[in-house]
C-alpha cells in the first residue's frame, strides 16, 4: 500500500478512553500525534459498554493512586463524573471483619471511609439495597463516570490542539533493526517514531514481539432493567464483595452486573460485545436477589461485556524493552484510565515518574513466562477480580 499522507513523531493505536486520553495529555506537548481507530463514530471496545462506577480505593496501592489520579481528572470533564459515592455490603461476619479492614487501609490512602449501618446504607441507596444486611462501607468521594462523554471530549480538544485523528485499521506495527518506524493501516503506512498500542482486548493482534502479553478476553453478564423516571437524586454504586455482584443507578434506569460463575475465556470479533452465554441467566438470576423486591428489576436488556484479564488483575503500561519506540496501554479499567495515560505521557515525555509504579504496570513483567499458564492464572482471578497479586500478598 502507498503511504498515507499522516505523519507523527507518536502514534496512537486506539481511541478508547486510555487511548483518547492519552492524545489529549500529549496535545499539550510540541509532538505531532496522532490517534487512529477503525471507528470514532461507535466505540466498539470496552469503554462503550463500561459500566463506569469508580472505586477508587484498592488493596494494590498502585491501582489506587491511578484512581484518584482519574478520578482528578475526570471531575475536569463537564458532565463527565458523578460525584454519587459508593456502598460495599457485608452480610456475613466475615464480611464484616473484611470491611473493616479495607476501611482502615483506605483511610490510610488519604480516602474517606466510613463504616455505617445496614439501614443508613439502605437510606442511601433505596432502590438497591435490602436492610438485612450487617455493616455497609461508605465511599463518599466515589462516583459514576460517563465513558462516552469523557472519551468524546479527550478526542474533542485533543483534535483542537492538532492531534489528527485516523479512521482505519492498524494491520501491523512496522518495525526495523529493533526500532519501531510506523504502523501500516487500510489507509496506507503511517511513519512514527513511536507507537502506543491502546486497543484493549484486541491488543495481543499487535503484539509481535519476544516476552508473553497475557491480555486474556473473558466473558461477562451485565444487564439493564427498565426504564423509570429519574429520582431525586442518584444512588452510590453498590457492591456485594462476597457474593462477587454489583449494581448500579444509571438514573434513567439500574444495571446490574456478576462475576459469580466460571470464567469463560471468550475471543473478541468486531466488537467487545459477544454472544450471549446460558449461563449467565442463572448468574443474574442469582444476582437479583440482592435487589429489593419492591424495585422491581426486570432485565430490558442483557449483554456479555467482553474485558481484559491479566495474571495480577494489573494493567500493562509501559515501554516494550526489545523494540525502541513500542509502548502499550492495554487492560486498563476506566477506573483507572485518566491516571494510568497521564503516567505513560511522562515516561514518553522522559519526565520522572515513581518507580513503583513504572515496575508493577511494567508489560515485561512475565518475561520468561509460559503464556498457556498465564492465561489460566489470569482466568483464574476473574472470581477474585478487585485483587491483585499485590494484595493476595499482603494478605498472607
Amino acid at each position: 500500500m502507498e503511504s498515507s499522507k499522516a505523519t507523527a513523531d507518536i502514534a496512537i493505536v486506539g481511541a478508547g478512553i486510555v487511548g483518547s486520553a492519552l492524545a489529549y495529555f500529549l496535545s499539550e506537548t510540541d509532538k505531532k500525534v496522532v490517534l487512529i481507530d477503525r471507528s470514532f463514530s461507535e466505540l466498539k471496545g470496552s469503554t462503550g459498554h463500561a459500566p463506569g462506577f469508580v472505586g477508587q480505593f484498592n488493596e494494590s496501592e498502585v491501582l489506587t493512586r491511578l484512581a484518584i489520579e482519574t478520578v482528578g481528572e475526570y471531575t475536569k470533564v463537564p458532565g463527565g463524573f458523578d460525584v454519587v459515592g459508593g456502598l460495599e455490603i457485608a452480610t456475613s461476619c466475615e464480611g464484616v471483619a473484611r470491611l473493616r479492614s479495607r476501611c482502615e487501609m483506605a483511610k490510610r490512602a488519604g480516602l474517606s471511609a466510613e463504616l455505617i449501618s445496614s439501614g443508613q446504607a439502605t437510606s442511601l441507596a433505596p432502590d438497591l439495597v435490602n436492610d438485612d444486611n450487617q455493616i455497609a462501607l461508605y465511599f463518599p468521594g466515589d462516583g459514576a463516570a460517563n465513558a462516552i462523554r469523557i472519551t468524546t471530549f479527550y478526542q474533542e480538544n485533543a483534535r483542537a490542539r492538532r492531534v489528527e485523528l485516523i479512521e482505519a485499521e492498524v494491520t501491523e506495527v512496522q518495525q526495523a533493526n529493533g526500532c519501531v518506524n510506523g504502523v501500516m493501516t487500510t489507509s496506507g503506512l503511517i511513519p512514527a517514531k513511536k507507537v502506543i498500542i491502546a486497543t484493549g482486548i484486541w491488543a495481543t493482534n499487535l503484539c509481535k514481539f519476544d516476552i508473553p502479553i497475557p491480555i486474556v478476553p473473558v466473558a461477562h453478564p451485565y444487564m439493564y432493567g427498565e426504564h423509570h423516571a429519574p429520582k431525586l437524586r442518584k444512588a452510590p454504586w453498590v457492591r456485594w464483595p462476597q457474593h462477587h455482584v454489583y449494581a448500579r443507578d444509571h438514573g434513567t434506569f439500574f444495571g446490574l452486573g456478576s462475576y459469580d460463575h466460571a470464567p469463560v475465556f471468550n475471543e473478541p470479533r468486531d466488537t467487545a460485545i459477544g454472544d450471549w452465554i446460558g449461563q449467565f441467566d442463572e448468574t443474574l438470576s442469582q444476582a437479583m436477589r440482592f435487589i429489593p423486591e419492591e424495585t422491581r428489576l426486570v432485565p430490558r436488556e442483557r449483554f456479555n461485556g467482553i474485558f481484559s484479564m491479566t495474571p495480577d488483575n494489573m494493567p500493562l503500561v509501559g515501554s516494550i524493552p526489545s523494540i525502541e519506540g513500542l509502548y502499550m496501554a492495554a487492560a486498563v479499567w476506566v477506573t483507572h484510565a485518566a491516571g494510568a495515560a497521564k503516567f505513560l505521557a511522562q515516561i514518553l515525555e522522559d519526565q520522572p515518574v515513581d518507580d513503583a509504579i513504572r515496575r508493577a504496570l511494567d508489560p515485561s513483567r512475565f518475561q520468561g513466562r509460559d503464556i498457556a499458564t498465564l492465561t489460566q492464572e489470569s482466568l483464574n482471578g476473574y472470581n477474585d477480580i478487585y485483587k491483585t497479586e499485590e494484595s493476595r500478598a499482603q494478605s498472607m
